[in-house]
């Protein structure tokens, strides 16, 4: 063909005999001859001769497209196009896979070399396509392509939609024998699916990416071929192996597909596959792993546990169910630990009673400590789980605290009965007053600390409780001086107010300023009382009555000994002078004093008590008179009946006062006589006569859950008119829930008590009944 002339510009026939053979050469025939420069630009030279004369001969016999001559107009190319067409046809047909050769390696060798010609073609036909092929398509030819893609579809035509299920059946085998650990040539079943990619052409748009022959033809059944795999291999695989086993077997597979998904795939496809693949391995097998999810927590297997949670993280609706099953086996784990808290307990304290039948158990028999560090512990140990197991998931971090709510607030400490109050907020302001107490030894309070403290309080519901009884025992170390440290103190109330509301903590932050401002009338009363012989230290402390846990109680009227009386007076007069119009009340129930009593043997120093002020005015009154009868001490004293006789009574018990007759039945007879030692017995020389008083405990009880009371109603009350004047209307059922919303964050509101609080405010007609059970507020 080198040899030969160009053939005269127009002459189809000899335009045509002149460059067929090339082509051949172009595309890749069996020859597999080499393209000469040469002969490429005698091909494109004889194309373009043809195509630009303008002296057609076009007839309808040389065209089989008929009315292509009406659109061709000064341009030549619908004949020429045609016989392309066809040679490409025939071509593509001629081809036939060697001997032995597995017909995917033939198509994929052919595939690859056809293109190649295909482009080099496109370049040959440049001239044609950008001038007649350009305008018949603008013309609204749209079966009239560029030489590229008409050799593409030509292939797609006669060779692959032929040979389809063929191909589809070799790829699969291919993938198949290749998770089947067989060695295969991977390139094959690349090429072969990225030729599907090439074949899918909008021949409306050749423009716009067309993924239809990759998506119908091998998308849909390669994940549907291999979803069928894995079904059959883990249920195969499962019957003969542990869960833990099958666990590594899904990691190594998924890793595996995701390999070969970046060889073979679009990235259109890689979802839908780990889609189907995380159903097929993982949802479809989820029980298993859930069963053995348990044993795995109690062997503390924080490895597989991970790589379980790994697993179904891929799946996100199979997580709920291993939440849940954490959240129900930590429940069942803090139960055990907390019921074999209290036999401990128990235990111990029946040993200590069996050893000293004397001595009467301790209310409450659970330590504060011991339970407070065993709440933390649990917490502590599933904490760690998920931390390390489950990355901190937040559907596993509300699973832990979902449990820890329940457990710390519902338990056989707790509660011992179902419809018993908590008592684990009143535990947690005992332990906090362990170690807040300076009087508490350092063995008893070690590992005692806020974090604790805080980390409780944060799954407690009803904070409210905790607060009046952390706020009363403050109360007490306060007034006594037995704090261990203003530092820690307010350490404790800074961690408090960052963890809850300012509300939470604005009684606590009072009585703290109350206690500073008190200093300044100690140090006056100080100089103005000198050097007094009765009274040698007297600290009064200005309360306030609405943020102290304290109530004046009318049975402690209490009559003042004369060597006292200068004293109060110099208060009441101190204070009135600065706060004019203020009223006083002494709550003679709280505070105590150290007398020193000359009571020991000769040469012995003396004896130093610690007493309740009712105390103190009966011991002062023995400094006039030895003895006294019932009557009469009580007539001195002045309290009611019931505070005398409790406060009396350690005298009696500890021996400081003999009682004549001293049966227990006269003991509050007007006519029994009380003696004081004229040597008392004891070997310590500090003694406290504050004892564990039962009708105060009962009473300080009573007023705590009076005040906690009050305070939810009030609080409730409020809540209600807060929104009412926001809302103006509200229907029943949406009022209810919003103020439940509101009160949870300090206490869980009781319906009959919500009920009866908007009772409250429609009586005091703050809001009244509208029509469909609604209410509405009044200004």
């Amino acid at each position: 063909m080198q040899a030969q002339q160009l053939p005269i510009a127009g002459d189809l026939d000899h335009t045509w005999n002149f460059i067929e053979p090339g082509l051949g050469y172009i595309l890749g025939d069996e020859k597999e001859l080499v393209v000469t420069s040469k002969m490429y630009m005698n091909v494109y030279t004889a194309v373009y001769n043809y195509c630009t004369n303008k002296s057609r001969n076009t007839n309808a016999q040389n065209s089989s497209h008929p009315g292509l001559e009406k659109t061709t107009y000064s341009l030549t190319g619908s004949e020429i196009y045609t016989k392309l067409e066809e040679y490409l046809v025939n071509f593509i047909k001629s081809m036939h896979a060697a001997p032995n050769e597995l017909f995917l390696e033939f198509y994929v060798r052919k595939w690859k070399r056809f293109t190649i010609g295909a482009g080099y073609l496109n370049n040959v036909f440049d001239y044609m396509n950008r001038y007649w092929v350009q305008k018949e398509r603008s013309d609204g030819r749209k079966d009239i392509f560029d030489v590229n893609t008409l050799a593409l579809l030509q292939w797609k035509y006669h060779m692959f939609d032929n040979n389809l299920k063929l191909i589809m059946a070799e790829i699969l085998d291919l993938i198949e024998r290749q998770r089947n650990n067989e060695i295969v040539d991977t390139n094959v079943i690349s090429v072969a699916v990225k030729s599907m990619v090439y074949l899918g052409i909008d021949t409306n748009d050749l423009k716009k990416p067309n993924m239809f022959v990759y998506a119908k033809c091998f998308e849909s059944e390669y994940i549907e071929k291999t979803a069928e795999y894995y079904r059959r291999e883990s249920e195969a695989f499962l019957s003969q192996h542990s869960v833990v086993d099958y666990m590594i077997k899904c990691e190594n597979r998924l890793a595996e597909e995701i390999s070969r998904s970046n060889n073979y795939l679009e990235e259109r496809s890689k979802r839908p596959l780990l889609d189907s693949l995380h159903n097929v391995l993982i949802k479809n097998h989820a029980q298993e792993m859930y069963d053995r999810f348990l044993k795995l927590l109690e062997q503390n297997e924080i490895e597989h546990i991970t790589r379980m949670f790994k697993l179904m993280f891929k799946v996100p609706s199979t997580l709920q169910a291993l939440a849940d099953s954490l959240e129900n086996y930590i429940k069942i784990e803090a139960a055990k630990a907390i019921e074999e808290l209290k036999t401990t307990s128990e235990s111990i304290d029946a040993q200590n009673v069996e050893e000293k039948p004397t001595r009467r158990s301790a209310q409450g028999a659970i330590s504060p400590k011991a339970y407070v560090h065993t709440l933390v512990l649990i917490h502590s140990k599933f904490n760690d789980v998920v931390f390390k197991a489950f990355k901190k998931d937040p559907i596993f971090i509300k699973a832990l605290d979902t449990a820890c709510r329940h457990f710390v607030n519902v338990n056989v400490i707790a509660t011992p009965t179902p419809k018993s109050a908590s008592k684990t907020p009143e535990l947690l302001a005992r332990y906090a007053d362990g170690f807040l107490k300076a009087t508490s030894k350092e063995a008893d309070i070690s590992e005692m600390n806020a974090d604790n403290l805080i980390l409780v309080l944060k799954y407690i519901e009803n904070k409210d409780v905790f607060e009046n009884n952390y706020r009363r025992l403050l109360a007490k170390r306060l007034i006594n001086g037995n704090t261990k440290s203003d530092e820690m103190e307010e350490g404790i109330l800074q961690k408090l107010q960052e963890n809850n509301s300012l509300e939470f903590t604005s009684k606590i932050t009072k009585m703290f300023q109350d206690m500073k401002s008190s200093e300044d009338l100690k140090i006056r009363v100080r100089e103005i009382m000198g050097s007094n012989v009765v009274v040698s230290d007297f600290t009064p402390l200005i309360l306030a009555q609405s943020m102290w846990p304290f109530v004046h109680i009318e049975d402690y009227n209490l009559k003042i000994a004369p060597e006292l009386q200068r004293t109060i007076e110099i208060v009441e007069v101190e204070y009135t002078k600065k706060h004019n119009g203020r009223e006083l009340k002494w709550l003679w129930n709280h505070g105590k004093s150290e007398v020193k009593a000359n009571l020991a043997r000769k040469g012995k120093p003396p004896f130093i008590f610690t007493v309740t002020n009712v105390q103190l005015m009966i011991l002062l009154a023995f400094n006039k008179s030895g003895t006294y009868t019932y009557e009469q001490l009580h007539e001195i004293v002045g309290v009611s009946k019931n505070v005398f006789d409790a406060h009396l009574t350690p005298f009696v018990k500890f021996k400081l006062l003999e009682q004549q007759p001293p049966t227990p039945a006269s003991f509050s007879n007007p006519t029994t006589t009380f003696t004081i030692v004229n040597e008392y017995k004891s070997k310590k020389l500090k003694v406290n006569f504050v004892s564990t008083i039962k009708s105060e405990q009962k009473q300080e009880e009573d007023d705590t859950n009076r005040e906690i009371d009050e305070s939810r109603k009030n609080y409730l009350t409020a809540s209600i008119v807060r929104i009412m004047k926001a809302r103006k209307t509200m229907k029943h059922n949406d009022l209810v829930n919003e103020v439940l919303l509101q009160a949870q964050s300090r206490f869980r509101a009781k319906l009959i008590d919500l009920k009866r609080a908007i009772e409250y405010l429609l009586d005091k007609e703050y809001i009244a009944r509208c029509e469909g059970e609604s209410y509405e507020y009044l200004a």
